[in-house]
């Protein structure tokens, strides 16, 4: 009789990655001026649970892509934003100024976030919180009328297991 016998030690540690996209927005509506700025200041969470499955067994997160844009912009499209922060989780991920949202929304224009350091930040501040939040704040103008519009954030994720 033949009796062998094998061991296979393998070393290495399998990761298991998975790719995942995050599409939230936020309804910004904005109320006839007057002739005078005012303020605007607009947020939503998301529990990021129901979006990426076994969240709580994640080892890292990486920010593949990062973008905005704004869409769906309803009444006066001479209304100019002078300036606006965009925030997620507590990183202003952009500054804007002097823009007129509904030029930007009829040309499609994508705004796409590539500073490595903010990057960094929000994939640490991923892997230790469970929420997902987004601020657009700031002051326009908007004399001819009210101004509603959608400002859509993009990422696509992949997280390892």
């Amino acid at each position: 009789a033949l009796v062998l016998i094998t061991s296979c030690e393998d070393s290495d540690t399998v990761q298991i990655t998975a790719s995942t996209s995050i599409n939230e927005s936020i309804i910004v509506n904005f109320p006839q001026t007057n002739g005078a700025s005012v303020d605007y200041d607009q947020t939503t969470s998301e529990d990021i649970t129901e979006i990426v499955s076994n969240f709580d067994t994640i080892s890292s997160i990486n920010i593949d892509s990062l973008s905005y844009q704004f869409k769906n912009v309803i009444g006066n499209t001479n209304a100019i934003i002078e300036t606006a922060s965009i925030i997620i989780q507590g990183n202003v991920i952009a500054t804007i100024s002097n823009i007129n949202i509904a030029t930007e929304a009829s040309n499609s224009s994508v705004f796409e976030i590539t500073d490595e350091v903010i990057l960094n930040q929000l994939e640490a501040n991923f892997l230790n919180n469970t929420s997902l939040t987004i601020q657009f704040s700031g002051t326009g103008i908007s004399d001819e009328g009210d101004l509603d519009f959608e400002i859509e954030v993009s990422m696509q994720l992949t997280a390892t297991f």
